[in-house]
């Protein structure tokens, strides 16, 4: 059994009316690719998955792109998710997959309690909400800071620019420095 069928599993757990609608689908067996990691499972009665040893009636592959735009909080597009097999299980399964959400609070409260539960998960709230909001300070500093006329963000056009005079410059260097040492060469002739 793969390690990530227990995570899989509870967060299907605490989303029943998906759980639902991945039992409807009892006997269907998916693949998930997760930029490389693999794992293939069975959809049971219950609307959850199980280990299976048969080939997988649809694999969905979520690539690089998909991965690094979840975990930024945007919504991944159409060339970020590929799917093969059976196509109509893969377009059911994956707007599921998408909608499952974790309750960090359900689990608190059955390990801490209720009043505790709530306690830490508004604590932890507050936290997020601080550093969201360091977060939109520090780009809207940055962004407020490229749009002054003496500032060093440039575009890539001043940059091409810049890059040529550099290249200019490094060959007149280079230039100047063969006509001292043909300089100093002939003095030393002399």
């Amino acid at each position: 059994m793969s390690a990530l069928f227990p995570v899989i599993n509870h967060l299907i757990q605490q989303n029943p009316e998906h759980q639902q609608d991945l039992s409807r689908l009892s006997g269907k067996t998916l693949s998930l690719n997760l930029a490389g990691f693999g794992l293939t499972g069975r959809i049971n009665h219950d609307g959850f998955l199980e280990t299976a040893d048969q080939p997988a009636d649809t694999l969905i592959t979520f690539h690089q792109s998909a991965i690094r735009k979840i975990l930024t909080g945007q919504e991944p597009g159409v060339g970020d998710i590929s799917l093969e097999g059976d196509l109509m299980l893969g377009m059911t399964v994956l707007p599921i997959l998408g909608s499952l959400r974790y309750y960090a609070s359900d689990d608190l409260a059955r390990i801490f309690g209720d009043s505790l539960a709530g306690s830490i998960s508004e604590r932890a709230a507050n936290i997020g909400q601080t550093v969201k909001k360091i977060g939109q300070s520090i780009a809207e500093q940055i962004s407020d800071f490229s749009r002054e006329p003496e500032s060093p963000v440039i575009d890539a056009a001043t940059l091409s620019v810049w890059m040529e005079e550099v290249d200019k410059l490094r060959d007149d260097v280079a230039r100047l420095n063969e006509r001292l040492d043909r300089l100093e060469r002939d003095i030393w002739i002399d």
